[in-house]
């Protein structure tokens, strides 16, 4: 099976607080697992000589968001996710960009946590923990 190389980096936005879609692309270094998964349910009978499977419902994922950490007011991943742990927010996802025909994954995800990380002489990162509530939609931009 052929890989598929990113032609640019991933779109990645979040609603805040207010609900309003927030571009966090620029800071975003790492996004992901983000997709679609449902729950394998044991269909196996009595007299059946090998195990089977049918798909259940969709399971809730986790999926998280990591990279560089900025405070300036009104912009940038603080700006965004301070306010929405706790909070069920809007979430788009473009694994290779937002242009028109790419790959687009969306839903509704519970914000878990963010964090604020840094270490003496490196640059202060962030990262930030989701988790599905409701429907992921798969669809093009």
């Amino acid at each position: 099976m052929a890989g598929y190389a990113s032609a640019g980096r991933s779109y990645v936005a979040i609603a805040d607080a207010d609900g309003v879609m927030r571009d966090l692309s620029a800071w975003v270094e790492r996004a992901g697992p983000l997709g679609r998964a449902v729950a394998g349910l044991d269909a196996t009978g009595l007299n059946d000589a090998a195990a089977k499977t049918v798909a259940g419902r969709e399971t809730a994922q986790e999926f998280s968001i990591a990279g560089r950490w900025d405070a300036a007011p009104g912009i940038g991943p603080d700006a965004a996710l301070a306010g929405i742990v706790g909070h069920v927010v809007g979430v788009d996802y473009g694994p290779v960009g937002n242009g028109p025909g790419q790959r687009r994954i969306s839903g509704k995800f519970v914000c878990l946590s963010y964090r604020v990380l840094s270490k003496a002489g490196e640059p202060v990162r962030f990262e930030a923990v989701f988790r599905q509530d409701g429907a992921v939609l798969m669809g093009e931009w």
